[in-house]
Formats: structure tokens, sequence, C-alpha cells
């Protein structure tokens, strides 16, 4: 009986723990890109104007070609830390005006470490490799996520991207080798 009792007890604190957890995790992933289809608090496909709202940003000149159809940001008042790692320039991508795609870069391996980890965790799932492992990706609903993993410096560079916005890049990207290509 005394064995009964104690057995209900522990499998009745276990099932407390893990609500506890998936608590825990529901309110640290809500804010996430692909839930909450926004970055720092400015949603994936505003456009420029209502991002300059928001946040300070200044063109990275040189960074487009004239016509080019995407434009650069970096802010000016940005932190590098993200929750537990520090992250290197934030790079903001507007694509014909309106917030494509976000990009950074993690200093070590550590940092690379808990970032998969965190994306792992917010996606739910391990992500997508390619052959060598070196591309990482984590189709979402709304928002993917893609790390190049430098194997030798452990250096990660992430880049959040819509989904909705993607096919359009994609033609872009086109039009430009295109025109690349007629211009060699």
């Amino acid at each position: 009986m005394r064995a009964v009792a104690f057995l209900t007890l522990f499998l009745l604190a276990a099932r407390i723990h893990c609500a506890a957890e998936e608590t825990a995790e529901a309110s640290a992933t809500s804010s996430f890109p692909d839930r909450s289809g926004a970055f720092a608090g400015v949603a994936f496909g505003s456009t420029l104007e209502n991002a300059r709202e928001q946040w300070q940003l200044e063109e990275l000149e040189g960074a487009s070609v004239p016509g080019d159809p995407v434009q650069v940001f970096l802010r000016e008042e940005e932190s590098h830390v993200f929750g537990g790692i520090r992250v290197r320039e934030v790079i903001y991508y507007f694509l014909r005006g309106r917030f494509y795609a976000v990009g950074f870069s993690t200093p070590d391996t550590r940092q690379t470490t808990i970032l998969r980890e965190a994306l792992e965790l917010g996606y739910g799932a391990a992500p997508h490799e390619d052959g060598s492992s070196r591309s990482l990706v984590w189709p979402g609903q709304a928002i993917s996520a893609q790390m190049l993993v430098d194997s030798r410096s452990g250096e990660g560079k992430m880049l959040f991207f819509s989904n909705a916005l993607q096919p359009e890049y994609e033609e872009t990207l086109r039009e430009a080798a295109a025109k690349t290509a007629a211009g060699m």
C-alpha cells in the first residue's frame, strides 16, 4: 500500500514537472519568429516606413547595386545580445520596400551551439542538413531559418526569412544572375 502511494505521488510530481517544463518552453518560444511572424517587434512583410517607426535604420552603403530590389540596413540602437547569446552585426533586408529577412552571425562554437539548440526548440525539430552538414535549414510555417556553420572557427551565419516573400526574392536572384552574365 505504501509503495502504491509513493508511486502515485512520484507519478503526480513527474507529471507536474513535465507540465511546468512544457509551459516554460511554450512561453519561451511564443515570441519566436515563426510563431510571431516578427523579429524585434516588426512583422515580416512590413513596409520600410513601418519598420522605421520602430527601428532606427541606416542603409548599408555599397551593399546593393543601383536598381537592386533588395535594400540592406543596420540598426543603430541594436543590442547584440539575444537572450543567452552574443551575435555580431545584425543586417536587415527589405525586398521592394518590405521586410524580407534578418541575418546575423555568432562568433564561436559555443554561441553557435546555443543558437542551434534555440532554433530546434523554437521550430520543434532538428534542421534539414545538406550532405556536408554545413547548411542547416529549419522550414517554418511563416518564417524559415538557415544557418551556415564554419567547422574550423565555429562561427555561424544565421538568416531568418519570410516564406511569403521567398519566391519573389528567388526571382530577383535569377534576374540579377542573368543581368550579371550578360554584363561579363
